[in-house]
């Protein structure tokens, strides 16, 4: 178990507290209160046996410091033993989570404040360790009520959210205490890494632990009729403001409700601080936990003058320094979102960016904004590049390259004529080894040239063309550096292969081949191929290429490669005149296989005429015989087919049987007798020559006198309308039932479009999206009329966390 507190949405060097509860605990912690010499003596003691392996002995040793802790009133070493205790007990132990919580809670039943709001404190934590630890057993265990709840093992995910919301909201309850309470008393157990000045009092530390459990998602909790959102402006205020405000809902047991709860309390407390650095720290962590939950269309921009008004009110504070980091990060992902076509308004919002993290580290490098600053602003100004060519081009006919580069101004191109062999011996693929680079840069090139690059100073990725003059036949490597001496030591290099020759060909999957004139498209009569085949070498775990057959093409540039029994993978090298061509792409040749005869298919449905029987009665049953025959796709009835019926009972027993044949429209139908007196329950027909089955149930019920039906509403509707669904209720007799009452529950379930979430994919197949929960919009009681009819009125209320 940890106990710590490390504040939302923070970065690198937030502030993180926690209770140590560490397998090898630091022996040189400093220790409080009285017999400090004694106490050290002990935990070292301990730490011993914790290296060495010996759990419940060191349980023994750690059992002894709580009663002299307890004497001592040593509040710090006490809960430190009893922290411990939990911990070793955990590996030796299976109920140990349970054992614990219950030691924790009758601790903090006696205790005395301050120690008593910090058990309750760790307790609340030891609950919301156990349900994680259980969650998947818990999800969907439905709630008891008027059950004396003793044993959390029974309990619902309710019921920990309820038991773990009281424990955390008691741990604060004693503002006043807690605020004058330092929390130097307790440095036996607690450890700050910086920035203590930030959670000064005992109030801070609970406080901010209690908000990492109430800004988590609450997906587990149950939401009621009116769920309770983050709608109002007020969310994004300033501190004054917002410490003032009035967020009212139904919805009081809703977790994000009492986060905004406990953050208007703190904020209230630190607006009387001398120094600002808590109170900013505590609204960047507000706003940014605003911005996550909110559902009001404007969030975003409240959320950015929000920063804006925090980094001109605390100019001078460094601890601003984090919503400039945030403001940064803003402008910086509207940046990423250009696009020259429909996103130009968004070009220059990189630059906004790196201006301000320049700001921000010329006036406080050390700062946390500061030091997040510096990774965004090497983020920005990153600079990189790639080279895109056709794979094959024309034999002396220049082609064009394009270039994908960002913060880059000039490039240094080299021109290397190569072979498939060189490539293959300087093992170009391995491109992540420096020695490779250091072999492709010693290649001699055949031509070098330098490219400007348009330099927009937007810190965008952009793309041009460059020239390539025309080239002889050959197999090439294009290198391009960012600085002249293509260095590999702080220097970007990029390559890319590319192959100049007039041949090119067709295929298709049985193996034939055209080879035809790359630029003209008329066929190569009399162009060698030389087959190359490509298997793997299990024992050298590598792919090997065979020379196999030569081959010829006729007139119409014609070839075909007969595959073996298993398919081949070939690649092919082609030779015409002075031309030559030999990609690395490979080609699988799959085995001709002859249709084969496909079997029929005959399986049967069967329908009974009702899905409830009582026992004695007949039921009634009709089956259609079906045959596929799966080569022709067909399927059609089949006429005079024998069944045999066979009637089984909720035990798997044989009860009855019937002979039947189909009629000429492949149906058959007949009827059994239910067994009476025996054993109720699922019961099944089975056609046992198709082994089709029909399952029903044998229960006794008492038939309803009256039916219920609720008419579908007229006409379209939005959210946020009120809609009236109107019913009637009729005897059998067909009389209706008046003065009735009737109780109603709506509920709303949000429902994606089938295509929801696969943009433009093809051809996917997959259920309509319902990962959200059900939320019941309304629930009552209404009476029929006269005529036996009642109304329901309710408002379409949206799930305003879904996207519009």
């Amino acid at each position: 178990m940890i106990l710590k507190n490390t504040g939302k949405g923070r970065q690198a060097g937030s502030l993180f507290i926690l209770l140590l509860i560490q397998l090898l605990f630091s022996a040189n912690i400093l220790m409080a209160q009285a017999k400090p010499k004694d106490y050290k003596t002990q935990w070292k003691k301990i730490d011993e046996l914790i290296e060495k392996g010996l759990t419940k002995t060191a349980i023994t040793q750690v059992k002894k410091i709580y009663p002299l802790a307890k004497k001592d009133n040593n509040d710090a070493q006490l809960i430190k033993s009893l922290m411990f205790e939990s911990m070793l007990n955990e590996q030796v132990d299976e109920n140990a989570g349970i054992n614990s919580i219950k030691a924790m809670e009758a601790e903090a039943a006696t205790a005395k404040q301050p120690a008593k709001s910090l058990l309750q404190s760790m307790t609340a934590q030891l609950y919301w360790n156990y349900f994680q630890n259980n969650r998947w057993n818990l999800y969907n265990r439905t709630n008891t009520d008027n059950f004396k709840k003793d044993d959390i093992a029974t309990w619902g995910a309710e019921d920990f959210h309820s038991k773990i919301s009281s424990l955390y909201l008691a741990s604060i309850n004693e503002a006043k205490l807690l605020q004058s309470s330092k929390l130097e008393s307790f440095d036996a157990i607690i450890q700050t890494y910086g920035y203590r000045y930030l959670r000064s009092s005992l109030y801070d530390f609970l406080a901010h632990r209690a908000l990492d459990y109430f800004t988590n998602d609450e997906r587990d909790v149950n939401k009621p009729a009116y769920q309770f959102t983050i709608k109002q402006a007020e969310a994004f205020a300033d501190a004054n403001e917002f410490a003032k405000a009035s967020f009212k809902t139904k919805d009081t047991a809703s977790l994000y409700y009492k986060a905004i709860t406990i953050f208007q309390q703190l904020t209230y407390f630190h607006l009387k601080d001398n120094k600002a650095d808590a109170l900013i720290d505590l609204e960047i962590n507000r706003l940014q936990f605003m911005k996550n939950h909110a559902v009001m269309e404007d969030k975003e921009k409240l959320y950015e003058q929000s920063l804006i008004r925090l980094t001109k009110k605390y100019a001078a504070d460094s601890a601003a320094a984090q919503a400039s980091y945030l403001l940064a990060s803003i402008y910086n992902t509207r940046g990423e979102q250009y696009n020259p076509f429909n996103k130009k308004d968004m070009q220059y919002e990189k630059k906004r960016a790196k201006e301000i993290c320049e700001a921000v580290i010329v006036k406080f490098p050390k700062s946390e904004g500061g030091i997040n600053c510096k990774s965004l602003l090497n983020q920005i100004t990153s600079n990189s590049f790639t080279l895109t060519t056709e794979k094959v081009n024309v034999i002396g006919q220049p082609f064009r390259m394009l270039v994908n580069y960002k913060n880059v101004n000039k490039l240094y191109f080299r021109l290397i004529k190569t072979s498939k062999e060189e490539l293959k011996r300087i093992d170009i693929n391995n491109i992540e080894d420096e020695n490779i680079w250091k072999k492709i840069i010693s290649l001699k090139s055949v031509r070098d040239w330098n490219e400007s690059l348009p330099d927009l100073k937007d810190y965008q990725q952009h793309a041009t063309e460059a020239k390539v003059d025309a080239l002889p036949n050959g197999l090439y490597i294009l290198l391009a550096s960012e600085k002249p001496t293509f260095s590999n030591k702080e220097n970007i290099l990029a390559l890319h292969t590319t192959y100049v020759s007039n041949i090119s060909f067709v295929k298709n999957n049985s193996g034939e081949y055209y080879v035809l004139n790359r630029e003209t498209g008329y066929p190569l009569a009399n162009a060698k191929v030389q087959i190359w085949e490509r298997r793997y070498d299990y024992q050298r775990s590598e792919y090997s290429e065979d020379k196999k057959e030569l081959l010829t093409t006729d007139k119409n540039g014609y070839i075909k490669v007969k595959p073996d029994n298993d398919g081949r993978n070939i690649m092919l090298e082609i030779s015409h005149e002075k031309d030559y061509l030999f990609l690395d792409d490979n080609y699988y040749i799959s085995r001709e296989l002859k249709p084969q005869q496909q079997p029929t298919i005959t399986r049967a449905f069967l329908f009974t005429d009702r899905s409830i029987y009582r026992p004695g009665q007949i039921i009634y049953f009709k089956g259609i015989v079906m045959q596929t025959i799966t080569a022709e796709r067909r399927t059609m009835a089949v006429e005079s087919f024998k069944s045999k019926l066979i009637l089984r009972d909720a035990n798997g027993q044989k009860v009855g049987e019937l002979n039947l044949m189909t009629n000429e429209f492949g149906s058959y139908h007949g009827s059994f007798k239910l067994p009476e007196g025996g054993l109720n329950g699922n019961f099944s027909v089975l056609d046992s020559n198709t082994n089709a089955y029909a399952y029903f149930n044998v229960e006794e019920y008492k038939r309803p006198k009256f039916y219920v039906e609720v008419k579908k509403p007229d006409g379209t509707y939005r959210v946020n309308e009120e809609i009236t669904v109107k019913g009637n209720a009729k005897a059998y007799a067909g009389n209706n039932v008046d003065g009735a009452t009737v109780k109603y529950r709506v509920v709303r379930k949000v429902r994606m479009p089938i295509w929801w979430d696969y943009g433009f994919s093809y051809a996917k197949i997959r259920q309509p999206y319902g990962g959200r929960e059900e939320m019941e919009i309304t629930n009552g009681e209404t009476t029929t009329d006269a005529n036996g009819e009642f109304k329901i009125t309710f408002k379409a209320i949206p799930d305003e966390s879904v996207d519009k």
